[in-house]
C-alpha cells in the first residue's frame, strides 16, 4: 500500500510539473505587462517547490534514522 501512495504522489508530481511549465510557457507567451509576467513565475516557481517538497517528503520520508538522537529527553530508548 505504501507502495501505491508513493506512485500515486510521483503521478501527481509529474503531473503538476507539467501543468506549471505549461502555465509558465503560456504567461511568457501572452503576458505584455513585466509586472504581472514576473508575478506569474514568481507564482509557478513558488507552487512548484511547494509540490516538489510535498511529494519528497511523501516518497523518501519512510526512511528512519536510527542513530539520531531525540530532542525530546522522555523518549529514551531502551
Amino acid at each position: 500500500m505504501a507502495h501505491f501512495i508513493r506512485s500515486v504522489f510521483a503521478l501527481f508530481w509529474l503531473a503538476s510539473t507539467g501543468f506549471l511549465c505549461f502555465l509558465a510557457y503560456v504567461v511568457l507567451q501572452t503576458e505584455s505587462n513585466p509586472q504581472r509576467l514576473v508575478a506569474w513565475l514568481v507564482l509557478c516557481a513558488l507552487t512548484f517547490i511547494s509540490a516538489s517538497f510535498l511529494a519528497y517528503n511523501i516518497i523518501f520520508g519512510h526512511h528512519e534514522r536510527e542513530d539520531s538522537a531525540s530532542h525530546n529527553p522522555h523518549q529514551s530508548r531502551v
